[in-house]
């Protein structure tokens, strides 16, 4: 399984981004959640600035929208995480640590 890649000339570990949601998550009835929307929880594109030191801005930065998109479907493709449809900054945890 490969946890690691490498995205307009960013490395990105995808077991780092996980344990900082994981960190940054909790549980909502039977599902554990990470919910970047919510106050005190930093959003996905900040996780990736500040893990990865990919640019980010107030508005989404073309670069940082890219690495998350990549970041969101192989999240997915693992098992690990799923995104709620649309803008929604919510991810449903899968993986346990």
């Amino acid at each position: 399984m490969f946890t690691e890649f490498t995205t307009r000339g960013y490395t990105i570990d995808l077991d780092a981004i996980y344990h900082a949601m994981w960190d940054h998550s909790e549980m909502e009835g039977k599902e554990r959640v990470f919910n970047g929307g919510k106050k005190g929880v930093p959003a996905m594109k900040r996780l990736i600035a500040d893990l990865f030191d990919v640019p980010v801005a107030t508005k989404a930065h073309p670069v940082n929208h890219a690495v998350r998109s990549q970041v969101r479907d192989r999240l997915h493709e693992l098992g690990w995480a799923t995104k709620d449809p649309g803008r929604s900054p919510r991810y449903v945890l899968h993986r346990e640590l």
